[in-house]
């Protein structure tokens, strides 16, 4: 059996990127994308990769919606921390909205 080719690098998205992406280091976005996965709906990584790697169309497509979104999805490219669309009360309303529309997902 051969080994699976490498992932096209056109593809994909390493972290240095997405920090690039973010205007963030490395290191700050290592520690919280696992609550951008599971607070805001950001993708998942490519299944199988060390280092972890993201699929480039999927992150787009999410950064276009957060950008879009009236409620402000924090992401720290689209949003300021200090903005007040990031307070309890505006999230809540909505990922109550993007539930009503789309399902409660898993």
């Amino acid at each position: 059996m051969t080994p699976a080719a490498p992932p096209d690098r056109s593809l994909i998205l390493g972290l240095g990127e997405l920090a690039s992406l973010f205007r963030r280091s490395r290191a700050t976005v290592s520690r919280y994308v696992a609550r951008l996965m599971s607070e805001h709906g950001f993708p998942q990584p490519l299944p199988g990769q060390k280092p972890r790697l993201w699929s480039r169309h999927q992150v787009e497509l999410w950064l276009d919606q957060a950008a879009s979104t009236s409620a402000g999805i924090a992401t720290p490219q689209v949003v300021p921390a200090e903005d007040p669309r990031l307070s309890p009360a505006a999230i809540a309303a909505g990922r109550a909205r993007l539930e009503a529309r789309y399902g409660a997902g898993r």
